[in-house]
């Protein structure tokens, strides 16, 4: 095979991984629920990344799937968990909505997200205005902190579960070409696709974190999850 037919599929594969990795449901949820819990920017980019990797090995998977059943049994089984994922979806932003709306909260949308402990005592807990934007509602502090990272978990695998079946006939296409392009192609599209995962999550994030919602702020989980339903149901319905 010549370096151009080899250059030919690299970029292909690239360019596919491009145009799927656009698509909001890869990464506007991590935007979503990081802005709403305040994730660091680093945390945003390892919660992308994983979910990325989930991603990017499930295709591959399937990949390996349509050499030794056929191109038409990988794509019914890549459909239908594209299906499940826009469900899966769907059920991860109607419960976080619903938690986030139950669980209460304690934050400051004009200055830090929660009280210290140290500081806990001088708070009266009353709704209303004791200083500078100072509008706060009071429950668990170790829940508004998110000190666990299961939900983070949950949201990876739930958009990592989303396989991209545009890359099969690619897989196949260099399949006979031999290992070596076997893996550059691979490569490729798992490069690609992780680094705009967690390119696109960090910038939206970036950008997220630098919006003044206030008091609105009190809200912006249990909308997060609306939003994220919402999406879900999008990818389903056009599944």
């Amino acid at each position: 095979m010549t370096p151009a037919t080899t250059l030919v599929l690299l970029g292909t594969a690239a360019g596919t991984a491009a145009f799927h990795t656009l698509i909001p449901d890869h990464w506007l949820p991590f935007v979503l629920i990081g802005r709403a819990r305040g994730w660091s920017l680093r945390r945003t980019a390892g919660v992308s990344a994983l979910s990325a990797l989930i991603h990017t090995s499930l295709s591959a998977l399937l990949g390996g799937l349509a050499l030794a059943l056929g191109l038409e049994t990988a794509r019914a089984l890549g459909h239908r968990l594209e299906e499940v994922s826009g469900l899966l979806l769907v059920a991860f932003g109607v419960v976080y909505a619903v938690w986030a709306a139950t669980k209460g909260g304690h934050f400051h949308p004009g200055g830090r997200r929660v009280h210290g402990a140290e500081d806990l005592d001088a708070c009266g807990g009353e709704e209303g205005d004791s200083g500078s934007d100072h509008f706060h509602y009071h429950a668990d502090v170790g829940l508004i902190q998110g000190r666990s990272r299961r939900s983070d978990a949950y949201l990876a695998a739930i958009i990592g579960l989303n396989p991209c079946i545009l890359v099969l006939p690619i897989f196949l296409a260099t399949a006979e070409k031999g290992p070596w392009v076997v893996a550059a192609v691979a490569a490729a599209y798992t490069l690609t696709t992780v680094a705009l995962m967690v390119g696109l999550s960090v910038a939206g994030m970036a950008g997220a974190r630098s919006l003044r919602l206030g008091a609105a702020a009190r809200y912006l989980e249990s909308a997060s999850g609306i939003l994220i339903a919402l999406l879900g149901a999008l990818l389903w319905l056009v599944e």
